[in-house]
């Protein structure tokens, strides 16, 4: 990808070191936790009104 971007650029590109201080990987690594496990919290609680005889909430 980037070498199609510097491709379109008229320019010479200068790349810099990577800086990523893993803030992104870190801010995106709880994402995808928070929402497994939202997931598997509702998926539990689905499961547990149906075994009790209550309606399917999907």
């Amino acid at each position: 990808m980037l070498a199609l971007i510097a491709s379109r650029i008229p320019g010479p590109v200068t790349e810099t070191a990577d800086c990523d201080p893993g803030i992104l990987t870190l801010v995106f690594a709880l994402t995808r936790a928070v929402r497994s496990g939202t997931e598997a919290a509702f998926a539990r609680r689905c499961a547990l009104a149906q075994a009790v005889g209550g309606p399917s909430p999907l």
